[in-house]
């Protein structure tokens, strides 16, 4: 299984979160502030990290960048108050993988760290599916502006977007978004496939 590192200045959420993944057998370290992820990450290799949006010394997206820099293998959960454009926007941005929004829905964490399991197994055996998602990532971050707002259909937009596995709510509805919410949600895409090719190229 995934071994994880915690990162959470929140006691609370920290104690009910490493409880019950610990209790589903998951290998888990717990920090709770940046400065003791930093010494834990410095001695060991984790391949998710599940960082809070707020810590004591440190915001959760810079410490993940941070991190990442060390450990290109890590993928990176947000847990944010709330997984608005904004929160979602500077996540994958740093190259993060998803954003959980609390109070924590504890299935639609484990199904997050199930994901991301997945994907690295995937990776790990670099199998045809693997290399067939590269390389429609690929594709994707090959789109020019212009091709985004421009020549593709609505319906093309909304391919793209279901077709990778980008964080964002509402895939079943995509048909009832507005072009600018799906051009914008798009763009959003492209930048998170150019991470995850810049950083698998490490």
């Amino acid at each position: 299984m995934s071994r994880i590192l915690l990162v959470t200045s929140d006691l609370s959420l920290c104690s009910t979160i490493s409880g019950t993944l610990s209790a589903l057998g998951y290998p888990l370290d717990v920090a709770y502030d940046a400065a003791q992820a930093r010494s834990l990450a410095a001695g060991r290799r984790y391949d998710i990290g599940l960082i809070g949006e707020r810590l004591s010394d440190c915001d959760g997206v810079s410490l993940f960048t941070e991190l990442h820099e060390r450990s290109p293998v890590m993928s990176g959960v947000l847990v944010a108050a709330a997984a608005n454009l904004y929160t979602v926007v500077k996540a994958v941005g740093a190259g993060m993988a998803r954003v959980v929004a609390r109070p924590l829905d504890f299935k639609e964490l484990l199904e997050v760290i199930s994901a991301q399991q997945t994907m690295q197994n995937r990776e790990g055996d670099m199998d045809v599916d693997v290399a067939t998602a590269e390389s429609l990532e690929q594709s994707i971050a090959d789109l020019s502006t212009d091709e985004i707002d421009h020549r593709l259909t609505d319906g093309e937009l909304i391919e793209i977007i279901r077709q990778v596995d980008y964080p964002f709510a509402g895939k079943e509805r995509l048909e009832h978004f507005d072009r600018d919410t799906l051009q914008r949600v798009v763009h959003l895409i492209r930048r998170w496939c150019r991470n995850r090719l810049e950083y698998s190229s490490y």
